[in-house]
């Protein structure tokens, strides 16, 4: 079972900043993962909220700042002052880090409000630039944007991204050309877990963060975990 570090070390560190994957990539992970939103002049940028708020020293949305603009903000100091100066990366910042490390990326695309399929474009373009297509799954609440990937680049692996488990879960993922199913952890899901798994279809749980969870996921013959938490997770399944 693969251990995927959810916005990076987030339990420790400021969530989606480089001292978040920094951090995340010092334990024995198999991926991060992180998401994506797109700036005013139309620039990727790792932060999960479609406004600054709630993890910066800035108020406003995202869409409304160039890359340029949103440098100045701190993206540290609001979980910790020992993180001030911790700046939102963009993707591509992020891709070039990543390039020399064996690690996967598991890529959230945040819907945007319009342009859909440029946003996908420059998401898609920064992958192809970096040579990172088969390290890469990308993953979206937004399930139109799964065609769309792969319409662009049907080599890209995609997942859909669900709160609650659906009965046809497999049939529904073909259907929307999704290659894994991403789920919100419940004991509800459970139940889908190794049926989904069976059938051929990446079963990827998130909000995994305590080992009894973690322990049922492994048992249930999930693919992967994504957790806030790599450390605890790291030491219990990947120690000697």
């Amino acid at each position: 079972m693969n251990i995927i570090a959810h916005r990076g070390n987030k339990r420790y560190t400021p969530e989606n900043t480089m001292a978040a994957f920094m951090s995340a990539a010092t334990y024995p992970i198999d991926g991060i993962e992180f998401d994506l939103q797109w700036t005013k002049d139309q620039i990727p940028v790792v932060i999960h909220d479609p406004t600054i708020d709630r993890t910066t020293n800035g108020r406003g949305k995202v869409s409304s700042f160039t890359l340029q603009e949103l440098k100045q903000f701190d993206a540290g100091s609001s979980f910790d002052p020992s993180f001030r100066g911790e700046k939102i990366p963009s993707f591509s910042e992020v891709l070039h880090w990543a390039k020399p490390l064996n690690l996967d990326l598991h890529v959230e695309l945040k819907q945007q409000m319009n342009q859909a399929s440029l946003f996908v474009e420059s998401c898609l373009y920064e992958i192809e630039k970096h040579g990172l297509a088969d390290r890469i799954v990308i993953s979206t609440f937004y399930h139109p944007y799964i065609s769309e990937i792969k319409r662009q680049n049907s080599a890209i692996k995609t997942a859909l991204l669900t709160k609650t488990p659906m009965f046809r879960g497999t049939k529904y993922a073909n259907k929307v050309q999704a290659d894994g199913i991403h789920i919100r952890h419940s004991f509800q899901a459970t139940r889908y877990y190794r049926k989904w798994s069976k059938e051929g279809v990446p079963v990827r749980v998130y909000r995994v963060h305590r080992i009894r969870d973690a322990k049922t996921c492994e048992r249930l013959n999930v693919d992967s975990i994504i957790t806030n938490d790599p450390r605890l997770m790291t030491d219990t399944f990947r120690s000697s």
